[in-house]
């Protein structure tokens, strides 16, 4: 047995992989994933150690993924699995060993982890995130980028080269039953295929694709765009790439747009294209960085970064939808007053607003200028204030114990016997 997998084995590496699971998946709804999870639950270290014998003796087995078709904001749909928790503790596993910074675990791994520093991906990279990848791009035009074009891949998870990147990680590991069990992870079969019959095509269960809801796929989209990223880092270029998103900067338009032909290039070589700047997408643009421009979920301008106005438009829109939700739940309860344990009410809204508030601001903690944080906190307030004003005048003469249903507060009289 390899180096590679014997370490991936080991059943300290499998409890930890099955941590990290388990506190992804404890608020799952999917119910084979709840039944596996309790079943694990109750006792872990007897089926990791049943996991490490069938690693080790060659045995283990993928299991088929449960496949569903994710209606898009634009009304297309995208492919998405559901692997089971065995196969995500196998997956969690795998991707420990690849980024390990042991020097040992290195030695074995070739080429991938220089590929894994590359310094402009951010993305599925331990330790680095969106702020960096904002950071790096709102230095460079602080330190003289005047251009500046911006893309994403399209479709990128159905058409990242898989066949390429194994060939890859064959060339540079030398460890045959860890890359066996790599390439067997990375395979995509679906256990419900007659329900998903007319959406079958966006599910990569041939040669191209990865599996969207793998815990693999964003490394091995990583290691597809390898050439990209040092194709598109020379010739007085920046490019900075979070995923399938990426910014080409640079001090001059002839540059910057030939860049983003190099960009087409690269990807068309994949199998891959991007969007085009004025193709009517809005995904794409090239132009001057004088004014800023918007690059994941940022505006971005050489005079500071803050929450791109769309950002700041959904999270307005979000809040709204839950007051909606709410006030109709509660329209409910005062129509129909009847027992009360679950329903999402006028305390349940408050704390999913509170809970959606605190995690767009979580997220835009690291932006330099806070204008905009005060500017939502007006929009925000208008729309509480609202809100308690009509819960005031529609459980103003509700009978006591439905008024108390409509506030969201349990009555011990609605405990279930």
């Amino acid at each position: 047995m390899g180096k590679l997998l014997l370490t991936l084995s080991k059943l300290d590496n499998l409890y930890r992989a099955w941590r990290d699971v388990r506190t992804q998946m404890r608020r799952t709804v999917w119910p084979q994933l709840v039944s596996e999870l309790e079943q694990m639950d109750a006792a872990p270290i007897r089926a990791l150690r049943l996991i490490q014998r069938q690693l080790r003796d060659g045995s283990y087995e993928f299991s088929p993924k449960w496949g569903y078709a994710k209606r898009k904001s634009g009304g297309s749909r995208r492919g998405i699995t559901v692997h089971g928790i065995k196969d995500r503790v196998i997956q969690r596993s795998i991707l420990n060993i690849i980024h390990s910074s042991d020097p040992e675990i290195q030695r074995y791994l070739g080429d991938v982890p220089e590929v894994l520093r590359t310094p402009t991906t951010f993305a599925a990279a331990p330790g680095r995130g969106v702020p960096d990848a904002v950071a790096l791009v709102y230095k460079t035009l602080r330190t003289g980028a005047r251009v500046f074009a911006y893309s994403d891949v399209k479709d990128f998870f159905p058409c990242v080269p898989r066949h390429e990147v194994v060939t890859f990680l064959k060339s540079s590991i030398d460890d045959q039953p860890f890359l066996e069990l790599f390439e067997a992870a990375l395979k995509t079969e679906i256990d419900n295929r007659s329900d998903i019959d007319r959406w079958l095509a966006l599910f990569p269960i041939y040669e191209i694709g990865v599996a969207q809801g793998s815990l693999l796929s964003a490394l091995v989209g990583n290691l597809a765009l390898r050439h990209f990223d040092a194709r598109l880092n020379n010739n007085g270029l920046t490019t900075v790439r979070y995923l399938d998103d990426f910014a080409i900067l640079g001090p001059d338009r002839d540059r910057v747009s030939n860049g983003f032909c190099e960009a087409q290039s690269e990807l068309a070589r994949l199998g891959m294209s991007c969007y085009e700047p004025n193709d009517g997408s809005q995904k794409a643009f090239l132009g001057y960085a004088d004014n800023g421009f918007d690059f994941l979920g940022c505006h971005i301008h050489p005079d500071g970064v803050s929450p791109a106005r769309r950002a700041q438009r959904k999270l307005l829109r979000d809040v709204s939808a839950t007051i909606a939700k709410g006030k109709a739940q509660i329209r409910n309860l005062r129509a129909n007053p009847s027992r009360r344990r679950t329903e999402f009410a006028y305390a349940q809204t408050l704390v999913q607003i509170d809970r959606t508030v605190r995690g767009w601001g979580d997220a835009y903690r690291f932006v330099s200028n806070r204008l905009p944080f005060s500017q939502m906190d007006i929009e925000l307030d208008r729309l509480l204030d609202d809100f308690q004003h009509w819960f005031r005048r529609n459980v103003g003469q509700a009978e006591t114990r439905t008024k108390r249903r409509m506030q969201g507060i349990a009555l011990l009289a609605d405990t279930p016997n």
